[in-house]
């Protein structure tokens, strides 16, 4: 069990969901509270050298961050014929998700890189200095 490996990984987690949540809320993403009532993270030890962090949300968060889908409710046949020949009213892309979580992602492979490094070096120095 690496415990500060683990630490490590619960506060990366803890404070990206943070930033999502502070992300979505700068974007205005979410109007019925829904998308913030689901997103979550937890981590997990799956063996003593394997962790593993998650986060999850709901589906169409990932639909307002690519732009895709709809964001507000068809009417009739005709409104939807208008939204399909009017790219203006297209949903616009609101990248709340992808840009802050693989930000993330870079912070957390330095903070892991430079552990990895400091242990390497203190692995070959003890010795030395025996």
């Amino acid at each position: 069990m690496n415990l500060p490996l683990l630490k490590l990984l619960a506060d990366w987690t803890a404070r990206t969901e943070l930033i999502l949540r502070l992300q979505k809320k700068r974007l205005g993403v979410d109007d019925t509270q829904e998308l913030d009532k689901s997103l979550g993270g937890k981590v997990r030890e799956l063996s003593d050298a394997l962790l593993e962090s998650e986060l999850t949300f709901l589906v169409r968060g990932r639909m307002v961050d690519m732009g895709a889908g709809r964001a507000r409710k068809i009417e009739s046949r005709d409104t939807n014929a208008d939204l399909i020949r009017d790219k203006s009213k297209a949903r616009k892309p609101k990248k709340w998700y992808s840009r802050a979580y693989y930000g993330r992602i870079n912070d957390l492979q330095g903070i892991i890189g430079y552990q990895l490094m400091e242990s390497a070096i203190r692995a070959v120095k003890d010795p030395l200095e025996q």
